[in-house]
């Protein structure tokens, strides 16, 4: 029966290997002419992005999706673990399995509702109280991209603490261990590459969104100042190629340069994909083998 299953399943995987391999040479086939002409590192370290006067220089785009990607982490990644670690060592049962589902929920939201509600409600609120002209920044998108990214952290990294043997913290207190001393010391130590996967799978989310930060980053292509300035508008890789893309002349320069961003983009989706699932293999063979 097993070895029924795998064959019937074995199509439909390298259907989707295909799929994914196609999509990943489209992707870089259009880029070459680019990276031939312009070339990559001075399309990632030009600091001067205008496409209609041919320039290249995609640094803004750059310094912007990582600036909006680090305030996403530093807010979404330790709230993502207290309600893990709340969820799973500290609160009812009942109270757990009443939230698990709508902190799951959370994810299947779509990201123009997200996009929606930071620009109706989040810009204006933080326009006000921080006293800056426009609510739309860096700032604005890093909230955003924070709830949509922390239904990830919380589910991956609960299960990652949940598996922990029951054993390991009998026997922390039985040493004389408090409670807070058995997470801190021994629970989320065990539990450390699944949370690394977390947050990789969370990173992974966040720079590649398009729509919700399109909607409140702002759009300036300039390199804030100073670069950790959250304050800024800020323009992002994906927001640039969600918005170029369809007005661009097709086997442009612009165009291929646009691929080019798109190749840049996929390959950092890759390899943080790549590294979270070598991080969830080693929390699935549990903290029994270390």
């Amino acid at each position: 029966m097993a070895l029924r299953a795998e064959l019937a399943l074995l199509p439909q995987a390298l259907a989707a290997i295909a799929i994914l391999a196609l999509i990943a040479a489209f992707v870089f086939c259009e880029a070459i002419p680019a990276l031939e002409s312009v070339g990559l590192t001075n399309l990632l370290l030009g600091s001067e992005w205008a496409p209609q006067y041919g320039k290249y220089g995609a640094l803004p785009l750059v310094c912007g999706s990582l600036l909006v990607v680090a305030g996403c982490l530093l807010i979404s990644v330790p709230l993502g673990i207290a309600v893990a670690v709340f969820l799973t060592e500290l609160s009812p049962r009942w109270f757990s399995e009443l939230v698990k589902p709508v902190v799951e929920l959370m994810a299947s939201v779509p990201s123009v509702v997200y996009g929606a509600f930071g620009l109706v409600v989040l810009a204006p609120v933080l326009s006000a109280f921080i006293g800056v002209g426009v609510g739309k920044m860096a700032l604005t998108a890093s909230l955003l991209l924070s709830a949509m990214v922390l239904p990830t952290i919380v589910s991956i990294s609960s299960e990652a603490i949940a598996s922990v043997p029951v054993e390991y913290r009998r026997a922390s207190i039985a040493l004389g261990a408090t409670e807070w001393q058995t997470i801190r010391n021994v629970v989320l130590p065990a539990a450390r590459p699944g949370i690394l996967a977390s947050i990789m799978l969370g990173f992974g989310r966040a720079i590649g969104e398009t729509v919700a930060v399109l909607m409140v980053c702002g759009c300036v292509p300039s390199i804030p100042q100073p670069i950790f300035n959250l304050l800024s508008p800020v323009h992002t890789l994906t927001a640039a190629i969600a918005l170029e893309m369809g007005e661009t002349p097709v086997g442009s320069m612009h165009y291929h340069v646009l691929f080019a961003l798109g190749a840049v983009l996929f390959s950092i989706t890759f390899l943080v994909n790549m590294l979270s699932d070598i991080a969830l293999r080693n929390v699935n063979r549990g903290p029994v083998e270390a």
